[in-house]
C-alpha cells in the first residue's frame, strides 16, 4: 500500500519516498505490527474472557501434568488473533503487493489462520472440549500447504535460474538434488512437507507460556537477514556464493511483521499468561516461517534457525516411535520436550529462558550457515 501510495503520488512523492525503501518498509512492518498487538491485546482478551474461551491446564490426559499446574487458573486462548490481524495489516500496509510471493504469503497467513481458529473454536464451543479431528486437520492443512507449494513451484519453473531454483542444495557437501523432474512434483512435496512440519513444529512449541512467542521472535528476525541478503545476492555480488531468488527480498516485510507481532503478543503472554495464542496463532505462524523458507531457498537454514521448534517436534516422534517399538516405554519422562524438563520439576520461567537462549545461539548459526553457500 505504500509503494502504490508513492507510485500515485509521482515526483510529488519528495521526503517520503524514503518510505519505498525494503530497509524502512520493513521496519515500519515491525514497528505496526508490534503497536497492533499491543493495542488489540488487551480488547481481545476481554472479549475471550466475557466468551469464557478459557484453556484449563488442569485438564490434559496426564495426571502428572495437571497436578503440575494445578496452581494455574483458566486462561483465555484464541490470543493468535491479534498475531494474524497485525501480521496481515503490516503486510498489506508495508508489503509490495504487486509481488507474487507477497500474495502467498497473505493467503497463507489467512488459510493457516483459517484453520486454527475453527480448531479453537471447535474446541472452545463444544462440550467435550475436542477441536477438529486429525484428520480433517490435516486435511486441511495439506490442500491450503499444497496450494501454495504448486503455485511456487510454477513461479520457480518461469524464472532464468529455474534449474537451480528447483533444486535442494545440501550445504557443506556441496551437493544438489534435482527436484524439477516429472513437473516439479519433487519440489512441490518438499514445500509441502516444509509449510506444514513447520507449522505443527509451532503448534506443539505452544505449551509453556512465552516459549513459542519468545522462539518465534528469535527465528523471525534471523530469517528477515538471510532474506535480505538471498533477494540481494546480486546486487551484493554474491550471486556465485548463494544462491540468488529474484523478489524474495520482499519476504523480509512478513519476516519482520512476524517479529513484531509475536513480541507485541508476548507482552500479554510472559509469565504468568495473561491469554494464550492457540492453533489460531501457532499454525499460520509457523507456515508462514516455512514458506519463507521455500522462497529463499533455505530450507536447511530453517532447520537450525527454528532449531526449537525442530527439537519439539523430533521429540513427540521420537517419544511415539520408542514406545510403539518398546511396548510402552519411554524415552522421556513427557513430550514435547519443554514438558520432559517440566516433569523433572524445573521452573517453566528457567525452562522457557533456557530455550531462547538455545534459539539465538541456533539462529545465529543458522545465519552463519550462508557462507557455506
Amino acid at each position: 500500500m505504500i509503494l502504490a501510495l508513492l507510485a500515485a503520488l509521482g515526483e510529488r512523492a519528495g521526503v517520503l519516498s524514503t518510505l519505498g525503501s525494503l530497509a524502512v518498509r520493513s521496519a515500519l512492518a515491525a514497528l505496526l505490527a508490534f503497536l497492533v498487538a499491543l493495542l488489540a491485546g488487551p480488547v481481545i482478551v476481554r472479549w475471550l474472557k466475557s466468551r469464557q474461551f478459557l484453556e484449563v491446564e488442569t485438564n490434559t490426559d496426564s495426571e502428572r501434568l495437571n497436578t503440575l499446574n494445578a496452581t494455574k487458573q483458566p486462561t483465555p486462548t484464541m490470543g493468535g488473533l491479534m498475531i494474524i490481524g497485525a501480521i496481515l495489516l503490516a503486510g498489506l500496509i508495508c508489503g509490495d503487493l504487486s509481488n507474487r510471493y507477497v500474495q502467498l504469503g497473505l493467503l497463507s497467513t489467512l488459510g493457516f489462520g483459517f484453520i486454527g481458529f475453527i480448531d479453537d473454536w471447535t474446541k472452545l464451543t463444544r462440550r467435550h472440549r475436542r477441536g477438529l479431528t486429525a484428520a480433517a486437520k490435516s486435511l486441511l492443512q495439506f490442500g491450503i500447504a499444497f496450494s501454495l507449494a504448486v503455485v511456487v513451484t510454477r513461479f520457480f519453473q518461469e524464472q532464468p535460474e529455474a534449474e537451480r531454483l528447483l533444486s535442494l542444495h545440501v550445504p557443506l557437501l556441496d551437493v544438489s538434488l534435482d527436484l524439477g523432474w516429472a513437473r516439479g512434483l519433487p519440489h512441490v512435496l518438499l514445500a509441502l512437507l516444509v509449510i506444514t512440519g513447520t507449522s505443527n513444529a509451532v503448534n506443539l512449541t505452544d505449551g509453556m507460556d512465552g516459549l513459542a512467542a519468545g522462539s518465534m521472535v528469535i527465528a523471525s528476525l534471523a530469517m528477515a537477514g538471510i532474506c535480505v541478503v538471498v533477494g540481494r545476492a546480486a546486487s551484493l555480488d554474491l550471486a556465485d556464493q548463494l544462491l540468488y531468488v529474484r523478489f524474495s527480498q520482499e519476504m523480509t516485510v512478513f519476516c519482520t511483521a512476524m517479529a513484531g507481532a509475536t513480541l507485541g503478543f508476548l507482552w500479554f503472554n510472559a509469565p504468568p499468561a495473561m491469554v494464550y495464542m492457540g492453533d489460531t496463532g501457532s499454525l499460520p505462524l509457523g507456515s508462514l516461517l516455512g514458506f519463507v523458507a521455500i522462497v529463499v531457498k533455505q530450507e536447511f537454514a530453517l532447520l537450525l534457525v527454528g532449531g526449537i521448534f525442530v527439537a519439539e517436534a523430533l521429540s513427540v516422534i521420537a517419544q511415539v516411535g520408542f514406545f510403539k517399538a518398546t511396548g510402552g516405554r519411554r524415552l522421556l519422562r513427557c513430550a514435547p520436550l519443554h514438558h520432559h524438563f517440566q516433569f523433572k520439576e524445573m521452573p517453566t520461567t528457567r525452562i522457557v529462558t533456557r530455550f531462547w537462549i538455545v534459539a539465538v545461539l541456533l539462529a545465529g548459526l543458522g545465519m552463519a550457515s550462508l557462507a557455506l553457500g
